[in-house]
């Protein structure tokens, strides 16, 4: 384990081992194998707690601490392990990665005598994971294995009820803590005007230095540029490579470059499209969004950056990747086509020979085996779809804008009806007989219908008013616009993305000569398209 520690440097008599450089200290060899002579070897465990502290004064103050205390019980060599920004109340002692580095340098080299720290929160802030599970192994295997804490007068031990109280205040310290930031965040969002607490600026916005708000900076263009890319069919990992190759600086400046998990990031945050959105973590260790409704949302709550089309196209493409779809795959039909006669949808086959120059590749029926090559297929769809747009963009934009309004009217009464129903149960579980026989079925019954009408009645109120500030934005015309360019000049992950907002399904008549039906879609926004053929609001 030895290469992990690629510096040396010699503080007060003590050679420090290190993973990371120290510009202030001049780096030495080391006159000895650590882990074959019998020298007096510890090894120190450093941490903080947040990227803040990573460029203060945290490491230089512990690390001296520990060097001096090395002096004083005899230690010739510190081998150091160092934890940067990573909390010790929600990431236990068994999960981080340094400590785990350390504790299998311990075990893996029988020179190593000791462990020294700064104090007991650097350890640990939830009291016993780290005696448990790192020091009972190491002392298991090591029955006299030594511990200091700088701040401790001889050897530290876990028995010792100072020590004891010393872990139950860094616990409880960090709980306090917790609660007053939580306090905090929600005593911000929910006052008379919500704010975004504090923490770090959406990628795009910077702190002005007039009022204290938030507002966009240059860096603006690039989110916008981002959820383009992702309209387009591109991968979060495409954008960021692109970006990277454009020599773009990524948000972090610790960060080495851009990555998908930072697109993502971006891609996903309701900020862009004007919303507040606070506490949308499943839990600390799990970063799945919670339901909409379990989260602190305050809608419009400032000028948006993203266009409702822009994040509405985005999102649809990103609840359809959960299914790991690649995009930039040949089978740009893929999902869409069907088998007539089987009703069945096609699945892809590629039969093209390792050292083949000419490509074989068909969607073939499950069902009847029967396939079609991907090359005509593709040809006829280009050729009609072409025509289509050509012909007919005009009337589409001015449809579209008639179906929204049907699409309104028709959730409206919708609306209307619901309420009705939701009263009506209320009213019946308020007249329930306390002592019929049945009442706690029946009252959990009610409670069951009015929680599924409640939820059905947010989800009408909540597409009723995305398609109003669909209809009102700008990039609808943009939206359209993309089907009447020439469909050969795009990558394959633009054709994709398109044909998905264009079409609904392609039916294939083999007993028929391979005869084609397409059947395009009423307007782009698909999912809303799809609710309302769920419920039954006509289009036409």
């Amino acid at each position: 384990m030895h290469f992990m520690h690629k510096y040396t440097y010699l503080i007060n008599g003590v050679y420090l081992l290190t993973e990371t450089p120290r510009y202030n200290l001049q780096e030495v060899n080391l006159p000895f194998n650590i882990f074959k002579d019998s020298i007096p070897l510890a090894t120190s465990y450093i941490r903080w707690s947040d990227d803040g502290q990573t460029f203060g004064h945290s490491l230089y103050i512990q690390e001296s601490e520990i060097v001096a205390r090395a002096k004083r019980e005899g230690f010739q060599v510190v081998a150091s392990f160092i934890e940067e920004a990573k909390s010790a109340y929600h990431i236990p002692a068994q999960k981080r990665v340094q400590m785990q580095n350390m504790k299998q340098f311990i075990l893996n080299n029988e020179n190593v005598k000791a462990v020294i720290f700064y104090e007991e929160s650097r350890i640990t802030r939830l009291i016993e994971d780290f005696v448990l599970y790192v020091l009972g192994p190491i002392k298991e295997a090591r029955p006299n294995f030594k511990v200091y804490s700088t701040k401790i007068e001889g050897e530290w031990n876990e028995n010792n009820p100072y020590v004891q109280a010393r872990l139950s205040f860094a616990h409880e310290e960090s709980v306090e803590k917790s609660r007053r930031a939580s306090d905090y965040h929600t005593s911000v969002v929910n006052s008379s005007k919500p704010e975004r607490p504090g923490s770090r600026n959406p990628y795009g916005y910077s702190l002005t230095t007039k009022d204290n708000t938030i507002e966009t900076n240059e860096n603006k263009t690039i989110v916008i540029l981002i959820f383009y890319l992702y309209s387009y069919g591109y991968s979060d990992r495409k954008i960021a490579n692109l970006l990277n190759e454009a020599e773009i600086p990524p948000p972090s400046i610790d960060a080495k470059g851009w990555n998908d998990s930072t697109i993502r990031y971006i891609l996903n945050n309701r900020w862009y499209i004007g919303d507040l959105a606070w506490f949308t973590r499943t839990s600390f260790d799990n970063s799945k969004k919670k339901p909409e409704e379990d989260i602190f949302l305050f809608k419009n709550h400032h000028e948006p950056l993203i266009g409702a089309n822009l994040w509405n196209v985005t999102q649809f493409f990103r609840n359809y990747k959960q299914n790991k779809d690649h995009m930039d795959s040949p089978f740009i039909l893929r999902d869409l086509i069907y088998c007539h006669e089987c009703k069945e949808k096609l699945v892809t086959r590629n039969s093209t020979p390792a050292k083949s120059k000419k490509k074989y590749m068909y969607y073939c029926c499950p069902s009847c085996k029967k396939k079609i090559s991907s090359e005509k297929i593709h040809e006829s769809i280009f050729a009609d779809f072409s025509l289509r747009w050509g012909r007919e963009l005009k009337y589409y934009e001015k449809q579209t804008e008639r179906i929204l309004n049907r699409w309104k009217k028709g959730l409206e009464q919708k609306i209307n009806d619901l309420n009705e129903n939701l009263e009506k149960l209320k009213y019946l579980l308020s007249t329930l007989d306390k002592n019929n026989e049945y009442y706690l079925e029946l009252k959990e019954i009610f409670e069951m219908q009015i929680h599924s009408t409640s939820k059905e009645l947010q989800e009408y109120h909540n597409t009723r008013e995305q398609i109003d500030i669909l209809s009102k934005d700008e990039m609808q015309s943009e939206l359209i616009g993309r089907f009447k360019q020439d469909i050969h000049r795009y990558s394959n992950e633009e054709k994709r993305a398109i044909f998905l907002l264009a079409i609904e399904k392609i039916g294939v008549n083999f007993s028929k000569d391979n005869h084609i039906r397409i059947d395009y879609r009423l307007t782009p926004y698909v999912e809303i398209e799809d609710l309302m053929k769920q419920i039954g609001i006509e289009s036409a």
